[in-house]
């Protein structure tokens, strides 16, 4: 429901959590359970229903979320999802329970809190925000709250587990030594190349292994579709620019341009006291002296820095630096933004000027403002702006209409394209795992293998492909898999018992030196024609670098010492074909560990044994539970 939440909440439980809020979806198949006899609800968990609706919302939810998670695959089959999402909900069902029975309750107030966090724009509440976000996972207001309080309840619960956890010190110092523990280990390896004897396989041998392996040569399925699309580039085309709106774009550039402008300017204030008469006939006297002054030529500077009651800028000869629109009161900057540049070498100086704040006398120092480039350079930007807008609402439109369209008429795509003027496109054949063109999007693929498409023969649910593009297909022809003819894939079978044969030679070969070495036999005095021996020190569980293969380095820390001293040796198989033979020489024990790893085990450790003793808890909690499935709805 809430990302943060979700977030929050680790493991299997997380997900359970945020299977149970998943998008609305449109149901299909459920009718069929309803219409047939036997029970109609997806489980029942202490005689209360999971309901057929619940669970298919759930389903559809985590198949989208896997999806997108594994770049458009489901890495699960079907059944295996829907079976995991039915325990998921029933897990959550009787959490919810137990919780409240044992007294976990969420005061109004933290529900409210919650709520408010998460929809919180720029320090306030946004209410419509809200409310879509409940509309659009299929929900009411009260079955949302409803919702959340029973995901904090669980979540209060999990907390109490967690913080019950504890770790002694003795067994952090352990675990943390055997984490930093490293192991001298000698590695002999032997080439496949160099072992391998056999004659080449039998044709016998190569249609018996072919028959028995059937399922490594097969052809996969392929399909061809059918399919319409819309484009946002394929609307441009003919799409025509209003020329009033043109005009009408560079007039708002101009002025928004102008407004921009900044204007340097000094100023002379000769204060007035509100109210008093008196004092504003002296004030405008007195500024009409010094207007004179200025007009005989007195430096205008000098008369601020001697006159002007705005002690901020007298100062500096009256500066107020540069002036933008908005910055002034409005008499003021009316007037400064009125005046022209002097043409004469005199300053240019405006008239009295009243504002609240008393007369004043303006001198313009400079203007400055961004060049307005002229209408045909403007055009293109206008013309793209324009189409882009109008694009976006058709595309939108015409988006709507296709998905209508195409699901109210699943038979055929021929509505669609009389309707909306669109093409039929076909595709080349694809597999599931590959394909051209428009094939080679996942989503696409995903599609055509769906059971609405190849079972059902119906059209595709619309799909974005983009943001400015979406397609509707259908299938046009299925070619089912089918074995590959023995003929075409007879070397790749020779190929395969060749290297099997001469991995058994070789896995021979290292099974004779390994008890040779058990024997007492230095590692020394095995060196021979296709054995490479390397010895590594202070091999650590992490140092992949120093292996060859990986698989070494995890068979180096499976191996446990001897009581006897006797060498402890391990035959290992690698991605190469070659054998290697893991001899472990010594365990290296760190001495002393430094605080802060300590501190990294006995967090990890606690969080671990939290997740156990949850588990465990759950566990107990359904071993205690009357709980029903409707193994039926899982066959779908």
């Amino acid at each position: 429901m809430l990302q943060a939440i979700n977030d929050r909440i680790k493991g299997w439980l997380g997900v359970v959590i945020v299977a149970i809020i998943g998008l609305p979806f449109a149901l299909w198949g459920i009718q069929s359970y309803l219409d047939d006899s036997g029970p109609q609800y997806a489980a029942k968990v202490n005689d209360k229903e999971i309901s057929a609706h619940e669970f298919e919302r759930a389903v559809s939810m985590q198949r989208q979320s896997m999806m997108r998670k594994f770049g458009g695959k489901l890495p699960v089959e079907e059944k295996v999802l829907r079976e995991q999402t039915l325990t998921q909900l029933i897990n959550q069902r009787l959490l919810e329970g137990v919780t409240f029975d044992n007294g976990y309750r969420i005061s109004d107030m933290v529900l409210s809190e919650t709520i408010r966090q998460q929809f919180t724009v720029d320090g306030v509440f946004d209410r419509d925000r809200f409310e879509a976000s409940v509309a659009s996972i299929g929900m009411s207001i009260p079955m949302y709250e409803h919702s959340l309080r029973s995901e904090l309840r669980v979540q209060q619960m999990q907390s109490a587990i967690a913080n019950s956890s504890f770790v002694t010190e003795n067994q952090v110092s352990r675990l943390a030594a055997l984490n930093d523990q490293t192991r001298d280990i000698s590695v002999l390896k032997f080439d496949v190349e160099h072992f391998s004897t056999a004659d080449d396989p039998t044709e016998a041998e190569v249609k018996q292994y072919y028959d028995d392996n059937i399922e490594r040569f097969m052809e996969p399925e392929k399909i061809k579709v059918d399919y319409v699309e819309i484009t946002s580039q394929s609307l441009a085309d003919n799409i025509k620019v209003d020329e009033a709106r043109i005009k009408s774009m560079y007039d708002d550039y101009v002025s928004s341009i102008s407004s921009h402008e900044q204007r340097k300017a000094s100023h002379i204030l000769i204060q007035t006291t509100k109210d008093d008469a008196a004092s504003r006939e002296a004030a405008k006297a007195k500024i009409e002296s010094i207007k004179k002054e200025i007009d005989n030529g007195a430096d205008f500077a000098e008369l601020a820095k001697k006159y002007s009651d705005d002690k901020g800028s007298a100062d500096e000869g009256g500066d107020l630096g540069w002036v933008s629109s908005g910055d002034m009161a409005k008499p003021f900057e009316q007037a400064l933004f009125a005046m022209k540049p002097s043409d004469n070498g005199k300053p240019s100086v405006s008239d009295i000027v009243e504002t609240q704040f008393g007369y004043h006398l303006i001198k313009l120092d400079d203007i400055r403002s961004e060049a307005i480039e002229p209408l045909e350079v403007k055009r293109a930007g206008f013309e793209d702006e324009l189409k882009a807008d109008r694009i976006s609402s058709m595309f939108y439109d015409l988006s709507e209409r296709l998905a209508s369209l195409t699901y109210e008429n699943p038979d055929s795509l021929e509505v669609a394209v009389e309707q909306l003027g669109l093409k039929i496109h076909t595709t080349d054949y694809f597999t599931r795992s590959s394909g051209k063109g428009i094939a080679g999007n996942a989503k696409v693929r995903n599609s055509a293998f769906s059971p609405l498409v190849l079972e059902q023969g119906s059209n595709s649910d619309m799909i974005e492909i983009s943001p400015t593009h979406v397609v509707v297909l259908r299938m046009n022809e299925h070619v089912p898999a089918k074995p590959i003819p023995l003929d075409v894939v007879s070397s790749k079978v020779k190929k395969i018992l060749s290297n099997e044969k001469g991995h058994e030679q070789t896995k021979t070969a290292a099974l004779d030196v390994k008890a040779r070495i058990e024997a007492g036999e230095t590692i020394d005095s095995l060196k021979a024609d296709g054995i490479t021996i390397n010895v590594i020190t202070s091999l650590g569980r992490n140092d992949f670098s120093k292996v060859s293969d990986p698989s070494i380095l995890q068979n180096a820390f499976e191996m446990s010492p001897n009581q006897d001293a006797k060498p402890v040796v391990k035959e290992v198989d690698l991605a190469s074909g070659d054998v290697a033979l893991v001899v472990l020489n010594k365990v290296n024990t760190p001495e002393n560990i430094a605080r802060d790893k300590l501190d990294l085990v006995k967090n990890e450790t606690i969080r671990e044994n939290a997740i156990r003793d949850f588990s465990s808890t759950l566990l107990y909690i359904k071993n205690h539970a009357d709980i029903d499935k409707n193994k039926r709805i899982l066959e779908k």
